[in-house]
């Protein structure tokens, strides 16, 4: 008798013991910019930032050795999802002022004129 409610509490202690988790992966709020078009001399302010100016950036890849120019157009630049305004201006001229609504995990395209 003693041994059936040994095996029996081992066997409940044991069945107790697994548990079952459930989670869910979310992904990190975050939304990109990328502009296209002319960008040479223009000043970008997104919402109350301060200025700076869309210029093309010169990477390295170690794996290779190899040197690139990477233009703006191939830039994302990272903010949080929702609403911003976007005011991109050439020589002391505001050319784009746009309020941009933007959703989570997404890249919208500033076309600067």
């Amino acid at each position: 008798m003693k041994k059936v409610i040994l095996i029996y509490s081992v066997l409940l202690l044991f069945l107790t013991s697994c548990g079952y988790k459930e989670g869910v992966v979310q992904k990190a709020e975050k939304s990109y910019l990328k502009f296209v078009g002319n960008w040479q001399n223009a000043l970008v302010q997104i919402d109350d930032t301060t200025q700076f100016k869309l210029e093309s950036s010169v990477v390295s890849n170690n794996e290779t050795g190899t040197i690139e120019e990477k233009s703006p157009e191939d830039k994302l630049y990272q903010l949080s999802p929702g609403k911003h305004t976007i005011k991109i201006y050439k020589d002391g001229i505001l050319v784009v002022n746009r309020i941009l609504l933007l959703e989570n995990q997404a890249i919208m395209e500033v076309f600067v004129p």
